[in-house]
């Protein structure tokens, strides 16, 4: 029932030579039996010396198609005449010389003897563009003058030109020479084409020892696909193409520079692994040889084929890169997971619609290879039938339903039992999603069509209700969790999802109160010259400027510390001078941009630190623990607390200080992986030029209403990073209790802190 297609590596693919033929890619046929028979008897096919004589493959470097052998070597010239003669004869292969030359300068239109004549579609394989048939045919060459002669004058298709006019075989020699086509930037070309079917994969690989390569795909519905340099080779170019619409692809064959000559091999192959079952784990490997995303990170794509109602678990685990996995539904809709648990990945749903769904893996940075294991399992209920516990119901905005939690419901990431319920939202739309329970502690999740999460623990404090408020900003299937904060609970809820005006009693209260206090520690020289930093001390200074010109903040109210006077002496003293005058409806930002690090738990019970690893701020005479800075902010008198760290593992200091009510925490990066310095932008580091921006300049206020809520800095500051910050990943790696990824990773936790509630006041 089920069949995965994997979009292989190039290498991958090669290994596969005796099983790929003839699988998914369609190529046009090659000259007439009769044709064959006729001239077969002018060639001279050699004796069947080659070590690959006689497999029902040409070895013969002088012939070309769909019966040549992937790998072509000179030492076979006129050396497998069996293979050659019988595939000749078959129509399968023709000799390179005997291609037929045409004139680009115009087209002999012929007749209109093919039986697809007058339909309004090209069949014949000499050209190719949008209005071509779907499958021309080489018995229609020349036959199909009325509708090629039209649609050639209306630009709407183009006469195929070079040294080959159809691509007959998986592996092609050629060479470009003075007298070729030319491009518009001076280079020699010559064209083939191919035909495909929707949704095959296809992979095109241009080399040559004796120039710098150019490869272009024009595709049938106008699409342009084109490679230069691939895996920064000169002599090589491919490009990639993971599912093909049904028609004609040209393949153009050129230079970088102009007038450049030589030989070139030229190879097209695609592949597919049926799978027998759905339930099975795959091992699969991203390398160079991949395909692209324009980030640069590889991917790999799988293809089944689903049924509403169908729910499905993907589990993506790889021990070498941090992955990152997507699931397309036939709609074009996406499910998206970064992070489950650490660097793996997890997708569970339940399948809205029948129809081809494919499965992506990827890595969350651009340029990250290596080994990985995709788990596919459908979910069953204890009779071995498809279970019906992902998706509790179906909700339309206004619904509210009860529901109970029970031993034996779907178990969520905590181990608490958890429901699950759908609804369609549109872009635009505002809504209240609300949750409450007088029998557990209520937790609430809602997740995008493009997979993105959003929660909420304790509404305002109160550990029986969670709500959240939003802007949709896409139009799909939305999902709704319950479950509760602790695991094993039980007991009845009441879920309502309702338009956000119907819900106006609901307090939208500004976290930040009347006034904004700030900690603003920034450190680029520290002691000697080893460890200095880039600008770090500047990001200090930008992100207390940001909240005076953006949130108000008096600058009585702001503490910077700046290299050597950002001591361990000098923090303390500035957070207890701020503790001294700050009020419950105050709010209190802390900054710190410099070095962080990891290290050995102190000894003593500590549950907040299970790793066994702490996780510091690098003062300019010491570090500064997790666990100090959040001793020093327990006897707070601030309402509201905002932390936000631009710095290698920081991250870490979530679990110990953002746990508390009435705390937001942002951090560059998560408790095992390290920053990175942000010379694009000429600062320290990404994050202070995010937030800068978000609050400066009131980039955050997507609405425009002047003020800045939790959930719209949190959406920004991802924003920022998927576009800046993604795509600059490494596979290096720094050692602290093993090996860690040394890229950054955002972090927002929101605590206790409503998405809605506001945190900065423009007006």
């Amino acid at each position: 029932m089920f069949k995965f297609a994997n979009s292989l590596g190039f290498h991958e693919v090669n290994r596969l030579r005796y099983c790929t033929l003839g699988i998914g890619l369609l190529f046009a046929c090659l000259a007439s039996s009769t044709y064959a028979q006729s001239n077969a008897s002018s060639i001279n096919f050699g004796d069947d010396s080659s070590n690959w004589a006689n497999d029902q493959e040409c070895d013969d470097p002088r012939f070309i198609g769909e019966g040549v052998a992937t790998t072509l070597l000179e030492d076979d010239r006129l050396h497998d005449a069996t293979d050659c003669r019988e595939l000749f004869l078959a129509g399968s292969i023709r000799l390179i010389e005997d291609t037929t030359p045409i004139d680009n300068s115009g087209a002999d239109f012929g007749d209109n003897s093919s039986t697809w004549a007058f339909d309004g579609q090209c069949d014949d394989p000499r050209f190719a563009g949008h209005n071509m048939a779907a499958m021309p045919l080489d018995t229609d060459m020349f036959h199909d003058a009325d509708d090629c002669r039209d649609l050639f004058e209306q630009d709407s298709i183009r006469l195929l030109s070079g040294s080959n006019v159809v691509l007959g075989g998986r592996f092609e020699r050629g060479s470009l020479r003075e007298g070729d086509d030319t491009r518009a930037n001076g280079s020699y070309s010559d064209s083939y084409s191919f035909i495909a079917e929707r949704g095959d994969s296809t992979i095109i690989d241009l080399r040559s020892g004796e120039f710098d390569t150019f490869l272009t795909i024009l595709g049938p519905n106008g699409e342009e696909f084109s490679n230069d340099d691939y895996a920064e080779s000169f002599d090589r170019s491919l490009v990639s193409i993971p599912r093909t619409e049904t028609g004609t692809y040209e393949v153009i064959v050129s230079s970088y520079a102009e007038a450049e000559s030589g030989g070139y091999t030229l190879e097209i192959t695609t592949d597919e692994r049926p799978l027998e079952s759905l339930n099975q784990q795959i091992s699969g490997v991203l390398m160079i040889e991949d395909e692209t995303f324009t980030d640069g990170e590889y991917f790999d794509s799988y293809d089944f084929e689903g049924r509403p109602g169908q729910s499905i678990t993907l589990d993506l685990n790889s021990d070498e890169f941090d992955t990152y996995l997507i699931l397309r539904q036939p709609n074009g809709e996406a499910l998206v997971n970064d992070d489950t648990d650490g660097s793996n990945s997890r997708i569970e749903v339940t399948l809205p619609e029948a129809g081809n769904y494919e499965v992506v893996v990827s890595s969350f940075a651009g340029g990250e290879t290596g080994e990985y294991r995709l788990n596919i399992a459908e979910i069953t209920d204890q009779t071995g039938g498809a279970s019906s516990a992902v998706a509790t119901g179906s909700l339309r905005l206004g619904d509210s339903v009860s529901g109970d939690l029970v031993d034996g419901d779907q178990v969520a990431d905590n181990d608490g039992f958890q429901d699950s319920f759908f609804f369609t939202g549109n872009s635009g739309e505002a809504i209240v999603v609300d949750l409450t329970a007088s029998d557990f502690d209520t937790v609430l999740s809602l997740q995008t069509p493009s997979g993105e999460l959003f929660e909420n623990d304790d509404f305002e404090g109160s550990t029986d209700q969670s709500l959240l408020r939003l802007t949709l900003q896409e139009s799909g299937r939305y999902r709704i969790l319950v479950s509760s904060y602790s695991s094993g609970e039980t007991g009845d809820y009441q879920l309502a999802v309702r338009p956000a005006d119907v819900l106006s009693s609901v307090s939208t209260r500004a976290a930040f109160g009347s006034q904004v206090y700030g900690l603003f520690a920034g450190i680029a020289d520290y002691p000697g010259t080893g460890n200095d930093l880039y600008l770090t001390d500047q990001d200090a200074i930008r992100a207390r400027d940001a909240l005076i010109a953006g949130a108000g903040m008096n600058t009585d109210n702001a503490y910077t510390l700046l290299n050597d006077d950002a001591t361990g002496e000098n923090f303390r003293a500035a957070l207890n001078r701020i503790n001294a005058d700050i009020g419950d409806d105050d709010t209190l930002v802390i900054f710190y941009s410099g070095h962080g690090d990891r290290v050995p738990r102190a000894a003593g019970p500590n549950s907040s630190d299970p790793d066994g690893m702490d996780e510091t701020i690098e003062l300019y005479d010491g570090p500064m623990l997790d666990d100090e800075l959040a001793a020093l902010l327990e006897n707070s008198n601030a309402g509201t607390i905002l932390l936000v760290m631009d710095s290698c593992f920081s991250g870490g200091f979530s679990k110990d200080i953002i746990s508390r009510p009435g705390r937001m925490g942002l951090f560059s990066s998560e408790e095992d992986v390290t920053s990175q310095v942000a010379f694009k932008f000429q600062a320290g580091g990404y994050l202070s030029v995010f937030f800068d921006e978000a609050i400066r300049e009131g980039y955050a206020d997507r609405d425009e209403n002047g003020e800045v809520t939790a959930i719209e800095l949190s959406q920004y500051l991802h924003g920022r990073y998927r576009a800046d910050v993604k795509s600059l990943g490494t596979t290096s790696y720094v050692r602290t209790s093993g090996p860690q990824s040394a890229y950054q990773h955002l972090v927002v936790d929101r605590g206790g802190i409503g998405p809605y509630s506001v945190l900065f006041n423009r007006n």
